[in-house]
């Protein structure tokens, strides 16, 4: 087996010499051929001497090459292109793989294309959450991101050009639209439940860019794409779980109230108004038991009235609207 690990940096001096132990140490455990290959992306920092020095210390693992087109997916993208190995394994800059991770999943991948692995998110003020793959990885795409995450994952090449790679024109949703496409070309996959990924959660600088708005608006096209397909092709299967797709696309059209009310009310007419394509007979799951009164009293009155609440009522209040 040959297994390349990406790492595309902007600015990661504090975090790139973290980030390369952990590869160094996960590629050392492959059974067969490895290289690293760090794509810059426009670093102004230190990242570009430090990657220097250390190809010239691990010479036969590593490589370092230079991406002009800036963002996240184009340097992955660019440094797949460059890259050999059967395996792609993703790595931000600024944060790790265990040693084992590699070389368990791809243990692990038998004949699948695709391992969908579990990761903990590391906060800044010392708490953990762990994420773990969603059995049905269809409904981890849904809610909750459990359909792994760039580090976690592991792809096999053939697949992973099949579909086109890292679409370019995202600035957010990166990962949830890879594994949709990957998804809806029946990509064959397996889960690996041992949390093996670390993700870092800090205010330095990164090479994805950061606004709430944009990004759900980008959530919101892409679950209601994943709701048209499985429609188009698995239509049993959606109308069994339709409460809970048709949820988390509510769910997700209530978060871009929160930062583009025009928006959401503009998204909520498309998926939820009249005439709705998508209609059934039961109640929406993921989302508080007062979205059903949407249809009589209104999205935008709802919305509004929430928003203007929501810094005076009380927690005990907030959490019984919830649910």
């Amino acid at each position: 087996m040959t297994v390349s690990i990406i790492i595309p940096t902007f600015n990661a001096e504090r975090y790139i010499r973290r980030s390369l132990l952990s590869a160094l140490a996960a590629g050392a455990r492959v059974p067969g051929r490895w290289e690293i290959v760090a794509v810059d992306n426009g670093s102004t920092d230190r990242t570009v001497a430090f990657l220097e020095q250390a190809v010239r210390e691990h010479p036969a693992q590593l490589r370092l090459i230079h991406c002009t087109q800036r963002g996240a997916p184009a340097a992955r993208n660019y440094g797949a292109r460059h890259s050999s190995g059967e395996w792609l394994q993703f790595l931000d800059a600024d944060d790790t793989i265990a040693p084992e991770k590699i070389c368990r999943q791809l243990l692990l991948a038998g004949t699948a294309d695709w391992v969908i692995g579990a990761y903990r998110h590391l906060y800044a003020d010392g708490s953990t959450e762990d994420s773990l793959p969603h059995p049905d990885p269809w409904r981890g795409l849904f809610h909750n991101y459990r359909t792994g995450h760039t580090i976690s994952n592991l792809v096999r090449r053939p697949a992973f050009d099949r579909i086109g790679g890292w679409d370019e024109s995202l600035r957010s949703n990166q990962d949830p639209d890879l594994h949709f496409r990957l998804l809806r070309a029946g990509v064959p996959f397996v889960l690996d439940s041992v949390v093996g990924s670390f993700y870092y959660h800090h205010h330095g600088p990164r090479i994805v860019g950061s606004d709430p708005g944009g990004a759900m608006q980008r959530r919101i096209q892409m679950l209601a794409a994943a709701n048209a397909f499985l429609i188009d092709t698995r239509p049993e299967y959606w109308h069994e779980h339709a409460p809970f797709f048709l949820g988390a696309l509510l769910r997700a059209v209530r978060m871009l109230a929160t930062y583009d009310l025009p928006s959401a009310i503009e998204a909520y007419g498309a998926y939820f108004g009249h005439p709705n394509d998508w209609a059934i007979n039961r109640p929406y799951q993921l989302v508080p038991r007062y979205t059903r009164l949407y249809p009589y009293l209104g999205f935008r009155t709802l919305e509004r009235l929430r928003l203007s609440l929501a810094g005076v009522i009380p927690d005990p209040l907030k959490r019984m609207l919830k649910s």
